[in-house]
């Protein structure tokens, strides 16, 4: 507890918080778990689900500044973060500005323009020249080199561990309402029961792997258990 008797975050808390990230010498916002905000600053996205977020502190969640900086606050405290280039995205870097042949992308049916995202060699850059048949693309972060301002509120601290894993679930499978899902802890064992709409989705074996590395990296269980319930209807009798 702080001296006003709010909850202090800890190293390893699973914490909710609302955030409003800004480049500083613009104020353009480039991150918000706030749907309002994220409208008027026009990086609305309609798959993004606004809600506080999810962070688990210490653990690089989030850029290196912010997370040395949740770490001084308590639950319901509002604070502007300011993150050098150190302690966000990084310097940007001259050699990772690069000429590549305009074939290289014709061959992958991608014509280059300045200011679209491309991926070369595995890597996202945004290109910036075009012309001779060459293509000039910056591979540095959008945002290598600039100050960046977190406005950050700490919404709440989630103490029991089943708690802990909805917020995993949540993290994992985007707009699920992980009250759906039952969680069985007994001893170095948890079990979680998905439910059937869940257990037929896309992807949802990705999900459950991300979901266990999560578990495994911040609990200290033995086994993480998968229950799938397929009920009998009339479609399914012979």
């Amino acid at each position: 507890m702080s001296e006003t008797g709010a909850k202090q975050v800890g190293k390893r808390n699973f914490i909710l918080v609302d955030l409003i990230g800004r480049v500083k010498s613009t104020g353009k916002v480039f991150d918000t778990t706030i749907q309002e905000v994220a409208v008027k600053a026009d990086i609305f996205n309609e798959r993004e689900v606004y809600k506080p977020r999810l962070v688990v502190v210490g653990a690089g969640w989030v850029l290196p500044g912010l997370d040395e900086a949740l770490e001084t606050m308590n639950v319901g405290e509002t604070k502007v973060v300011e993150i050098p280039p150190e302690k966000g995205f990084g310097e940007r870097d001259p050699k990772n500005i690069k000429t590549f042949s305009a074939r290289e992308f014709l061959k992958q049916n991608v014509k280059p323009r300045p200011g679209m995202t491309i991926r070369v060699k595995g890597r996202l850059a945004t290109v910036q020249k075009v012309g001779g048949g060459r293509v000039r693309v910056d591979m540095n972060h959008p945002l290598a080199g600039q100050i960046l301002e977190y406005e950050v509120t700490i919404r709440n601290i989630l103490e029991k561990d089943e708690d802990k894993i909805k917020a995993l679930i949540e993290n994992r499978i985007s707009g699920v309402d992980s009250n759906k899902f039952k969680i069985n802890i007994a001893g170095k064992s948890v079990e979680i029961s998905i439910p059937t709409e869940i257990v037929l989705a896309n992807n949802i074996q990705l999900a459950k792997i991300g979901l266990v590395s999560d578990v495994f990296s911040n609990f200290d269980f033995e086994n993480v258990k998968f229950l799938e319930t397929f009920e009998r209807t009339t479609t399914t009798q012979s």
